[in-house]
């Protein structure tokens, strides 16, 4: 058992590298398959579904993001600073990838095209958890409210960044801190 473990997990490995290269339009059975250097057959003998692969890679790729970010970090960030942070890791070359899949991912939810509106949920609480902890808080009351801000506007830079208009980020980064000096 532990062998058909060790296989399913370098092939999730495989797919997320793939996903990550080729986007969700790469990600029909056979194209994951051939990714993998397999067949599609011998991945549904790993996975019970494409449901379960792409929520099994999707996870493992989220994951990877984290640790990226999380390593960029050395203690929990106050608010004021956080969302300039995140700005800045979103310009950094190995972050882009993500970026991208993740826009793909979801336009996919969006249309609200099932398993990929439930792997998007489930991701972005797996995000907006790691902002929830990432985040230095004076009263712990604000922490969720603060996070939430913190994810929504982060989504927002990554779809401005998408179409090119890193000057509206750079516009609502110098906003935050015109807020910050009238506290």
């Amino acid at each position: 058992m532990k062998k058909t473990e060790n296989r399913k997990q370098i092939a999730l490995e495989k797919i997320a590298d793939h996903l990550l290269v080729h986007g969700m339009k790469g990600a029909s059975l056979r194209k994951l398959a051939a990714g993998v250097g397999t067949s599609d057959r011998m991945l549904l003998h790993y996975f019970a579904d494409k449901e379960e692969l792409m929520t099994g890679a999707l996870t493992l790729v989220t994951g990877r993001l984290v640790g990226i970010l999380e390593s960029a970090r050395s203690e929990q960030i106050p608010f004021q600073t956080f969302l300039p942070h995140l700005a800045e890791m979103m310009k950094e070359p190995q972050v882009r990838p993500y970026l991208k899949l993740s826009l793909e991912l979801v336009a996919l939810a969006a249309g609200e095209k099932e398993p990929y509106r439930t792997i998007a949920l489930k991701i972005w609480n797996l995000f907006f958890d790691w902002i929830a902890a990432a985040l230095k808080v004076e009263r712990e009351e604000d922490r969720i409210p603060l996070a939430a801000l913190a994810l929504a506007t982060t989504e927002g830079f990554m779809l401005l960044d998408a179409l090119d208009c890193g000057s509206i980020i750079t516009n609502a980064l110098e906003g935050l801190k015109m807020l910050n000096a009238l506290e």
